[in-house]
C-alpha cells in the first residue's frame, strides 16, 4: 500500500522540491486575494498594521487573539511568513508600529501598498497527512490611498459628462458650502485668455484647493482624488484639468476645453487605466471600511453622499462569483465576497452599536443594490483595530485618554438608527482617543476581526 501511495505522490513531491509550483498552488494552497477598499481616513493603514501584528502573534505565539475565526484553528498553526507582492512596496508595518509606541498614529497611505501573508496548517487526517502533509493559506493585501478610489469612476466618463457632474455635485449641500471661493473665482476668471501653463496651473491650483478644504471637513466625493497626494503617478501640475462652466464646456473650439480634455484623457490612460488593472485585478474578496464618524461628526447631508459615493464605486469592481476551474486555471477573477466594515468601532458604547450597524446597512443599500443577479455573499462588520477605550460608569459612557494624556470619561447621547431620524443640522462629536500606551494588547484585543475573516474564508 505505501508503494502504491508513493507513486501517487512521488511526481507532486518532486514539482514540489524544486520550488512553488503549479500542483503546489493548485492543491497545497488556499489563496485568498483582498482588496481592502476604504476612502480617506478609513482606517485603512491601522486595520493593516493591526491584521498583520494580531496574525502573527496568533501563529508565533499562540496568543488566542482571534477566538472565533476556525477557518485558522490555532493548534494547527505550524508557522507563519511575510512575504512581498510582486509589483508593490512592501507595507510599512515596522514604522507604524515603531509610530505607535512614539503616541502617534500610523501616517495616512500614500502609495500603493502590498504584501503575503502565509500561515501553514499542519493535517490532521491520516491520508492527508500523507499526500498532502499540509495547506498553506496564502493572503495577499493590497493597500492604497482611498483618494484614488474615488476617480475610477472617471474611466467611463467624457470630460464634459465629468465636468458637468462636478458642477452639479456643487450645487448641492454639502459641497456647495464649501466650494464659494472656488466658485467666486471662476465667475471672476478670464476665459478668453490663452491656456498658457502659467493660467490652466492657477485655475487647476484654486481648484486643488477646494478640494483640500473640502477634504479636511470630511466631503467623501471629491475628484480628481489623485490630485490631493503626492504619491500618486500623475503630475497634476503639468496635466492638471478642473471643471470648466458649461458656456466653455460646450464649445469644444474652445482652447481650455482643448487643453483640458487633453490632460483629462493623459489621466485616463496613463494613470487610471493602468492603475485599475495593476491594483484591482485577481481580486476575489473585498473589505469596504466605512467611517461613518466623518458623516457624523458633521451633519446628515455628510452620510447621505457617503452612500452615494459607496454606490458609484461599488460600479467600478467586477463581481460575480467564479468556480474553482474559472479562478485557478483560467485565471478569472471576480469578487465573490463583500464585506461592508464600519471601522472605529471602540469610539462607541456597546449599547449604540445596534443603531452604528444599522446605520451601516442603510448607507451601504446603494452599493448592495448592484450586486442583484449576482452570486455574491456580502455582510455587515462592526470592527475595531485597537481597543483605544474602557467602559464608562453607565452604558452610554466610555474612558480613554485624550489629546493631552489626562484620561477622562465621555457621556453619549443615542445615535440615531436610521439617517431620517437625525436632525438636518445635528452632529455627534467624535472621540479624540490618543495612542493608549498599553497599545499592544489594546491591538490583540481589538473587536470584529475574528468574525471578519471567519466571513471571508469560510
Amino acid at each position: 500500500m505505501r508503494e502504491f501511495f508513493n507513486q501517487i505522490i512521488k511526481p507532486v513531491q518532486s514539482l514540489s522540491g524544486q520550488g512553488m509550483s503549479q500542483v503546489d498552488a493548485w492543491f497545497l494552497q488556499q489563496r485568498h486575494r483582498f482588496t481592502i477598499t476604504g476612502l480617506s481616513r478609513s482606517g485603512k493603514s491601522m486595520l493593516f498594521t493591526s491584521l498583520m501584528t494580531i496574525l502573527k502573534y496568533r501563529s508565533e505565539e499562540k496568543y488566542n487573539c482571534l477566538p472565533l475565526l476556525e477557518a485558522l484553528p490555532i493548534d494547527l498553526v505550524d508557522h507563519m511568513r511575510l512575504e512581498p507582492l510582486p509589483g508593490y512596496d512592501f507595507f510599512p508595518v515596522d514604522e507604524h508600529m515603531q509610530a505607535l509606541a512614539r503616541g502617534e498614529w500610523p501616517a495616512p497611505t500614500e502609495q500603493a501598498y502590498g504584501f503575503k501573508l502565509i500561515v501553514r496548517l499542519r493535517q490532521t487526517s491520516t491520508l492527508k497527512k500523507y499526500l498532502m502533509p499540509y495547506t498553506d493559506v496564502v493572503f495577499e493585501f493590497i493597500d492604497y490611498p482611498g483618494e484614488w478610489i474615488t476617480d475610477l469612476p472617471l474611466l467611463s466618463k467624457s470630460f464634459v459628462q465629468w465636468s458637468d457632474s462636478a458642477w452639479a455635485q456643487q450645487a448641492s449641500e454639502p459641497q456647495k458650502f464649501y466650494a464659494s471661493e472656488w466658485h467666486d473665482f471662476i465667475e471672476k476668471f478670464d476665459f478668453e485668455q490663452p491656456p498658457t501653463r502659467e493660467a490652466v496651473l492657477e485655475v487647476v491650483s484654486q481648484y486643488r484647493r477646494y478640494l483640500q478644504h473640502a477634504k479636511k471637513n470630511g466631503i467623501s466625493m471629491l475628484q480628481p482624488g489623485s490630485f490631493l497626494i503626492d504619491g500618486s503617478g500623475f503630475d497634476w501640475r503639468a496635466q492638471g484639468f478642473a471643471p470648466l462652466p458649461s458656456k466653455v464646456s460646450s464649445d469644444v473650439s474652445h482652447p481650455w476645453y482643448k487643453t483640458f480634455a487633453r490632460h483629462y484623457e493623459a489621466f485616463q490612460k496613463q494613470w487610471l487605466k493602468p492603475l485599475k488593472e495593476s491594483t484591482f485585478r485577481e481580486t476575489d474578496k473585498q473589505i469596504i471600511l466605512v467611517d461613518l464618524f466623518e458623516g457624523l461628526n458633521h451633519s446628515r447631508q455628510h452620510l447621505y453622499q457617503l452612500k452615494e459615493t459607496l454606490s458609484h464605486l461599488a460600479e467600478t469592481f467586477v463581481y460575480g462569483n467564479p468556480n474553482w476551474f474559472a479562478r485557478h486555471v483560467l485565471r478569472q477573477n471576480k469578487i465573490g465576497r463583500v464585506a461592508f466594515v464600519a471601522t472605529k468601532t471602540d469610539l462607541i458604547p456597546e449599547a449604540q452599536k445596534p443603531n452604528m450597524l444599522s446605520l451601516l446597512k442603510q448607507v451601504s443599500e446603494g452599493a448592495v443594490a448592484k450586486f442583484e443577479g449576482k452570486p455574491i455573499e456580502f455582510e455587515h462588520f462592526l470592527v475595531s483595530a485597537i481597543k483605544t477605550t474602557d467602559a464608562g460608569s453607565n452604558d452610554n459612557a466610555l474612558r480613554y485618554s485624550n489629546g493631552d494624556g489626562a484620561y477622562v470619561e465621555a457621556d453619549f447621547e443615542a445615535l440615531p438608527a436610521k439617517l431620517k431620524d437625525m436632525e438636518a443640522d445635528a452632529h455627534y462629536p467624535v472621540l479624540d482617543a490618543s495612542v493608549p500606551k498599553d497599545h499592544l494588547p489594546r491591538m490583540l484585543n481589538g473587536r470584529g476581526l475574528d468574525r471578519l475573516l471567519q466571513f471571508l474564508l469560510n
